[in-house]
């Protein structure tokens, strides 16, 4: 049975998301979800990348929302906020109700979010399905066979595409080490080696052919 990945593109049937993206134009991550037994609402792993100033005030409105039961802040740094997120969801409930695994979300133009889910062909046609009878309106942007990724872990790879999207490979830099490391919870020599190593991986498995077998833990 073939597991695959489809990226769907849809609005954020969410007052919280809209608030996050379009009032405090911040950065917004959903890492992980589940439902709630016996409660209302999807319990959801977020992370917010936001203007340190309006930071507490982002914390508040989201509090403040009707759709949100419970929020808990775990860790706040300079402009980054991760955290648990107990909010009523249409397109969370449909992915958790067709047996559809998220791998990630975030945002895109305006009220758009990226949702990139995981399941078989089966399961995907289920959510295209509940998407469709509760008339959100969404796109397919892509859809391929999963793939593993050799001698590169979760937790190297997501370190790797916060550095990208926060301008550490940028020239000039958009953001130094230091920073980068606050950001994410971990020394700067740690991030430092942890980027060099997951670096020459994905540059070995790309002019190599991926012959490497091993994978490092962090």
């Amino acid at each position: 049975m073939e597991l695959i990945e489809a990226s769907v593109v849809a609005t954020g049937h969410q007052h919280w998301i809209e608030t996050i993206t379009l009032r405090y134009h911040a950065r917004l991550r959903i890492l992980r979800s589940k439902r709630s037994r016996g409660r209302d609402g999807v319990l959801q792993l977020i992370e917010v990348i936001v203007d340190q100033k309006s930071k507490q005030e982002l914390i508040e409105e989201i509090r403040a929302d009707p759709e949100v039961s419970e929020l808990a802040i775990t860790h706040s740094g300079q402009g980054r906020l991760v955290g648990l997120i107990r909010a009523k969801g249409l397109i969370m409930r449909c992915i958790a109700d067709s047996d559809c695994f998220l791998a990630f979300a975030s945002n895109g133009a305006g009220k758009e979010i990226e949702w990139r889910v995981l399941g078989t062909k089966r399961s995907l046609k289920g959510l295209l399905r509940k998407l469709a009878q509760r008339r959100v309106d969404y796109r397919i942007d892509t859809i391929s066979e999963v793939r593993p990724r050799r001698g590169i872990t979760p937790r190297r790879e997501w370190l790797l595409q916060t550095a990208f999207e926060r301008g550490y490979f940028d020239f000039p830099k958009r953001i130094r080490i230091r920073a980068l490391a606050k950001e994410v919870g971990v020394s700067a020599p740690t991030l430092f080696e942890s980027l060099r190593k997951t670096e020459r991986r994905v540059l070995e498995d790309h002019f190599m052919g991926g012959r490497l077998d091993t994978v490092d833990t962090f």
